[in-house]
């Protein structure tokens, strides 16, 4: 994979790429769903640049390139690798005694839509970007039209074929169809070009799988067992970070006399144990560092409360001590709260002080231990340096003075208040001067609007 900072870099374009209607459309419903509208855009603009009549020293700089797609120097060998990767273009760097380094492209053609579902690494990429429901709608639209280019007839299969050979219809001299001549032959070489190959997912791979086939073999995993698990495989490496040897010395405890490889079980155990004896050797030496630098907090400077918690800190077990506190509560320890000890004494190798403490600050704010809490407020304690449990009484009393201390301030609005209207100080209005016969027209008025007759 290559990529420079230097837009004067020369390319150049080795080959043309004839493209039809149908290939614009894979080009744009199957390919760009995984290499971006970019990506496309290159692809087309290194068609379109091909120059049959050009040479090396026509090359330009890949700022031409930029111009054209208006786009970024990183974002375009982004779209390029996104190319070379699904096999599009191969690139080749070259060095003239001209021009230097060239970067050369040889385009590939497009595969037809039965190629590329054909290819699981494609149409697997496919599914992830675009979704199950429109990745099986793409396949059934495509799946249909390529049936429609043929009319099935039956017995088709069966049938014999009469079609006339070339000898039967045209006679050549004995000689010739025996032996072309040389002006035939060289008429052929003359007219020997380089087919432009069809496009393929460029599988290169770091990954010994050779080397893990036999380590594996040891343990009697077939060999098809690893060829068919290769992506699941590969993911959790990248993810983790982790060579042939380590993601097979982690997926050992998973075998359970079985020939398959339990990918789900082997995930969770390595998220689990990923790089634990590397964070327990590090969190104990963080806790040795931080005791050192640190002046031991004073007992006597801890409140009576305080002083009890860490009394009986140091007295008990983390289990003990959390069942102490469970029974004051009225309540009961359930097993995933001792998995949960556990793995803080054992796995990342805290002390069982300091958990004490822990745990009395957990159940402070809950009413059971909760992995998500207590892992939180151990890298707290961790971040800030508290290695001991009277450092870590102090840091929460502290904590949770300036959480005290800070005033809420609130904001009032000016509210516009409705005022009711008092009755009893309203008096009615009467116009002495309305006569019963005005009084009488306006009621008949009133019922003839309202259909009241």
């Amino acid at each position: 994979m290559f990529e420079t900072s230097d837009p004067k870099q020369p390319f150049f374009v080795t080959n043309k790429v004839v493209l039809f209607p149908n290939d614009i459309r894979i080009l744009i419903k199957l390919y760009q769903p995984l290499v971006g509208a970019t990506a496309i855009a290159l692809y087309l603009t290194l068609v379109e640049d091909f120059n049959a009549d050009a040479i090396l020293s026509d090359a330009k700089g890949i700022y031409s390139l930029q111009e054209q797609l208006d786009c970024s120097l990183k974002d375009l060998f982004k779209a390029l690798h996104k190319l070379e990767a699904v096999g599009l273009i191969k690139t080749v760097l070259i060095k003239n005694e001209i021009m230097g380094q060239v970067i050369t492209f040889r385009l590939l053609r497009v595969p037809t839509s039965s190629e590329f579902f054909s290819t699981p690494l494609l149409a697997s990429l496919l599914k992830e970007k675009v979704g199950v429901t429109t990745f099986h709608n793409l396949s059934h639209t495509f799946a249909r039209e390529n049936k429609k280019k043929e009319n099935q007839v039956n017995g088709n299969k069966s049938g014999r074929d009469v079609s006339a050979s070339f000898i039967d219809v045209f006679r050549l001299p004995g000689q010739e169809a025996i032996s072309p001549s040389l002006d035939v032959q060289e008429a052929a070489n003359e007219n020997q070009t380089h087919s432009v190959a069809k496009a393929s997912v460029n599988e290169h791979d770091s990954i010994d799988w050779n080397f893990m086939k036999q380590q594996f073999a040891i343990y009697q995993i077939p060999a098809d067992e690893i060829d068919k698990k290769r992506e699941q495989i590969r993911g959790i490496m990248q993810t983790y970070g982790l060579s042939e040897q380590e993601f097979v010395d982690e997926a050992l405890p998973c075998l359970h006399g079985s020939y398959e490889l339990d990918m789900r079980l082997i995930e969770h155990t390595i998220a689990e144990n990923y790089r634990l004896d590397g964070t327990r050797k590090r969190v104990k030496q963080e806790i040795h560092n931080d005791k050192e630098k640190k002046t031991p907090a004073n007992i006597e400077d801890l409140n009576s409360k305080q002083q009890e918690i860490y009394q009986a800190a140091m007295s008990k077990s983390p289990s003990e001590f959390l069942y102490k506190l469970k029974k004051e509560k009225g309540g009961f320890v359930y097993a995933s709260e001792n998995q949960i000890l556990n793995n803080l004494h054992n796995q990342y190798g805290l002390p069982s002080d300091l958990i004490n403490v822990l745990v009395y600050t957990c159940l402070s704010f809950k009413p059971g231990l909760s992995s998500s809490l207590a892992y939180s407020i151990a890298n707290d304690w961790l971040q800030h340096g508290v290695a001991t449990a009277s450092q870590a009484l102090q840091y929460v009393a502290k904590r949770r003075g300036n959480i005290g201390g800070h005033k809420q301030k609130r904001y009032y609005t000016n509210k516009r208040v409705e005022k009711g209207t008092d009755w009893s100080k309203k008096k009615s209005k009467v116009d002495k001067n309305v006569s019963s016969a005005q009084l009488k027209n306006f009621f008949k008025n009133l019922e003839d609007k309202n259909g009241m007759k």
